[in-house]
């Protein structure tokens, strides 16, 4: 290669070079080239904004809905309160006991079983039912001493980590829905786990 093919290899490079790196400059020597970028709103942490409430909080924007509803904030272990929780679905009412045994089998059947005896198809707790959870508890009896708000809520908050109480939260299920499966499950405990 020659000096002159060189020379213009080079001189090409670097036009190119200066083309492709002088427009963001641009932007510094004018403010009124391409502001949106820096002078776009922005929060940084710990710094104080005027959209916040009295608490220090971020206000949500209008018309936003609140995901967590106007559930009460229940503790696991708060028996009195959970006793207080007022099932608003009528325990009779066919439409609350068949959507009720839609959403059990869709997500309680596949540990509990069809009967709620404990024994479905994720469970070990019976010889001839080889899953991976040993010792899924049954329904049946045992949900009898127990609230209606209690049921409710061990559906809504799962185990909570107790040892032995693998139950994960079902909070993706509607309110209502998760009174209707409390209904549900009732229902099976008066027939003896006879859907």
């Amino acid at each position: 290669m020659s000096k002159r093919e060189l020379r213009a290899r080079w001189v090409a490079l670097l036009c190119g070079l200066a083309f492709t790196g002088l427009p963001g400059c641009w932007e510094q020597w004018s403010e009124s080239w391409f502001p949106q970028m820096k002078w776009q709103r922005a929060v940084q942490a710990f710094e104080s904004v005027a959209f916040r409430n009295e608490t220090g909080a971020f206000m949500p924007p209008e018309g936003a809905v609140p995901v967590s509803g106007s559930e009460p904030a229940v503790g696991r272990l708060d028996l009195a309160a959970l006793d207080a929780l007022v099932n608003p679905r009528d325990k009779n009412d066919l439409r609350s006991l068949e959507n009720g045994k839609a959403k059990y089998t869709t997500y309680c059947q596949p540990c509990h079983g069809a009967t709620g005896m404990g024994n479905g198809p994720v469970s070990a707790a019976y010889p001839g039912r080889p899953g991976p959870f040993a010792g899924v508890f049954p329904l049946i009896g045992l949900t009898t001493g127990r609230s209606d708000g209690y049921l409710y809520n061990v559906i809504r908050v799962g185990g909570g980590g107790a040892p032995g109480f693998r139950m994960p939260d079902y909070k993706r299920i509607p309110s209502l829905d998760r009174w209707d499966i409390v209904n549900y499950v009732r229902y099976l405990d008066r027939k003896g786990g006879q859907p």
